[in-house]
Order: C-alpha cells, then structure tokens, then sequence
C-alpha cells in the first residue's frame, strides 16, 4: 500500500496493523470505479459475514478502542433496537388513495423522529448483486440529523459515539414506520444503515428527493447539508412517489475546494468519475477506509461541507436559485 498525500503537503501512512489486514484487491475496484457498463453494486465494506474482500479490515476496525464505555454504550443504544416488538400484519388494509397513504405515513414517520421523508419506487440496480430483491415495489427513505458539535470534532471519538447513536436513531425510526405499515395491512421490510446487508441507500434517496449526491460521495440535504444518516423500508404498501429536487448542490460542488481541501489521505476526487456505467462524484476507497479505520472514525468532509454549517444552508439555496436563475435568462 503506497503512501497517500494528505492536506497541506503532510503524507498519511497507514498503520502496519491495517496494511496486515489489507487484501490484495483494490476497494475501489470491487466498486467498479472506471467500469463503463451498468451493473449491480458489489459489496465492499459494511458486512460481517465473511462475503467481503475487506472483511479481516472490517473485523479490525471493530476491535479498535471496543472496550472505550463510550463505545460500548453507544453500541448498546444500538442494540436496543432489536427488543422492539415487530408488529404483525393486519387482516385488514387501510383504504386510502397512494396519496392519501403517503401523506399519513410521512406524518406518522416525522412523528418518529425522522428529519426527512422521501418516497420512491424501487429499482433493481440499488440491490447488491449476490442478494434478492428486497419486498416491493416502493421504499421509503428516512433521513435522521445529527448534533453539528459533535460531528466537527472528528476524527474523534466523540464524532464516532454521535453517528453509531443517529445510526440507532435511523434504525429505530425504519422498524417503527415499518410496524405503521404493517398495522395498516401491508408488508414491510426496515432496512438501517450502514450494514443493511442488501441495498444500497443514496441512490434511493437522491430519487426520493431527500437530497444530491456531493463531491465528498455523501449526501446533501437542503438544510441538513452533509450532516445526516439514512435508514429506509420497503412495502407493498399502494404510495404517491416523490421526485428528485436538484437545489444546486451539485452545481456548487464542481467549484468548491472546501472537503477536498480538509481530507487528510487527499481521498476525494476534483472531477466526477465512472462507476458501473454513472458518471458521479467519487471517493477513493483504498485511501478513505485505511484512514477511517486507523483514526476509529472520521466525517470531516461531512461537516465541513459549506452545506452542513448551521444557519447557512438557506443563504446557499438562494445564491444557487438566483445563479439558476441567471443561467436560465
């Protein structure tokens, strides 16, 4: 593993233990980075069952700093998640219009504690490749925040303790929203973040209109900016679909320097790359995850992203509509 260049000139060295626990297959190739033909994703990093390249990476990571009580509570908040009761389906199904249906169920999910709520139909392309098709034809996407101040301490504990509890949060808003749905009469499956195993979630998201796709490889939401996580359900359930809502962050990203800038293994990328067929915003995975496994977290280019700072989102939105705007005359 070569040295990775880091901001300011400074050069990362993974550590010995991640170059022993490094396998001899590139992360960004198992994600088909330069791969012109559409294809199902591969998964890479977040499972636990051995069916990763990555997984003796993954396994190490876990055992870094377990015995730190922070970690340790915050994965019990986590684990909580799994004494919640599953409800049944009921005999009878609600009678409503799909938008009717759509509408009760974003106010039963905010009611939850999601932060955003999003629907759209499923697609075969978000399921990985050596998995079946999740429960159809719809999904919901739930967006959770997460607390600013904690966030801007990564790489740091601290950071890593608040994105396993919004992970909670996020997995225990999808069981909820799930059970809604099947006191409704309908199937639904929760699917949390990030090791649901099966799917991938941002493309979902970005069709359901909770957000773009930044340069850092994450989310932007129009006032959460970067600074949020996901969890979703897929159902039976007769629903209204959203629409993606470009605002311009995709726009502001092609100019902006700032998670570029600030990432420490120089991982993201200036200009938009193929991966399987789509060309989008990439991060280069075999310098991202040794740094994120070596320093137990990291984020930064989450809350650095302009987008994510506290009381600026809606100045962004109107410097981007009135850049639209002038675009358009």
């Amino acid at each position: 593993m070569a040295y990775i260049r880091g901001k300011n000139g400074d050069v990362y060295q993974p550590s010995d233990m991640v170059k022993e626990v490094w396998p001899d297959v590139s992360g960004n190739d198992v994600n088909g980075l330069g791969v012109e033909e559409k294809s199902k994703p591969v998964p890479v990093f977040w499972r636990t069952d051995g069916s990763i390249a990555h997984h003796d990476l993954l396994m190490y990571f876990y055992t870094v700093d377990q015995n730190d009580p922070r970690i340790i509570n915050a994965r019990k908040f986590r684990e909580a998640n799994k004494l919640i009761p599953i409800s049944e389906v009921a005999e009878t199904k609600a009678d409503m219009s799909p938008e009717d249906m759509s509408a009760a169920l974003k106010e039963a999910a905010q009611g939850f504690s999601a932060d955003d709520v999003g629907i759209t139909a499923w697609r075969e392309e978000w399921t990985y490749s050596d998995r079946d098709q999740p429960l159809g034809p719809w999904t919901i996407v739930l967006a959770i925040d997460q607390d600013f101040d904690e966030m801007n301490k990564a790489p740091d504990l601290d950071s890593y303790v608040e994105v396993v509890r919004q992970y909670a949060r996020a997995g225990k808003v999808a069981i909820q929203v799930a059970n809604w749905i099947r006191e409704q009469g309908y199937s639904a499956e929760e699917k949390t973040g990030p090791m649901s195993e099966d799917v991938i979630m941002i493309p979902a998201a970005i069709e359901a209109g909770i957000g773009e796709l930044g340069k850092h490889g994450s989310m932007i939401h129009h006032k959460m900016g970067s600074n949020f996580r996901l969890s979703m359900v897929t159902t039976d359930m007769p629903l209204a679909p959203d629409t993606p809502k470009p605002f311009g962050a995709d726009d502001f990203c092609a100019s902006c320097q700032v998670c570029k800038n600030a990432c420490p293994p120089d991982a993201i990328f200036n200009e938009k790359q193929m991966v399987r067929g789509n060309e989008k915003w990439f991060v280069d995975f075999d310098k991202c995850i040794p740094y994120f496994v070596d320093n137990q977290t990291c984020g930064i280019c989450l809350v650095v992203c302009p987008w994510s700072r506290p009381g600026v989102a809606d100045n962004l939105l109107t410097k981007m509509a009135r850049r639209r705007a002038q675009a358009a005359e």
